[in-house]
């Protein structure tokens, strides 16, 4: 299986990364954080704290938590960076990349973006 990198995120499967909705042009979505439990062409579908929330990919800005090899420092300067709003999270020891992504460079169906790939030009 392919190691899933801070690049090479939006050609890969998001079903189970931890994802926190950064900015969106719906205000009431920023902050809604939880694991992927579901993608479609237009959504990502988040399992939080208080249930399911359904998230439209146009429009909103994801931030992704990459662990251990995504983000060991030989991937380069640059490639993740600190958490939106710059707080300190809490994890469990192990290497931690996070990854912004806007929503509109996934905007596809999930099978298709991971077989032909995407231009993953990082915000």
């Amino acid at each position: 299986m392919t190691t899933i990198t801070p690049e090479s995120l939006p050609r890969h499967e998001l079903l189970g990364l931890h994802a926190r909705v950064a900015a969106d042009t719906d205000q009431s979505r920023v902050g809604i954080a939880g694991r992927v439990v579901d993608e479609t062409m237009q959504t990502v579908v988040l399992r939080t704290a208080s249930g399911v929330a359904q998230v439209p990919k146009k429009g909103a800005t994801f931030e992704f938590r990459l662990t251990d090899e995504a983000a060991a420092p030989d991937n380069g300067v640059g490639t993740a960076f600190k958490p939106a709003g710059g707080e300190t999270r809490q994890t469990t020891g192990e290497s931690v990349a996070y990854v912004t992504v806007d929503g509109g460079r996934l905007l596809s169906r999930p099978e298709r973006r991971s077989e032909n790939g995407v231009d993953s030009k990082w915000r």
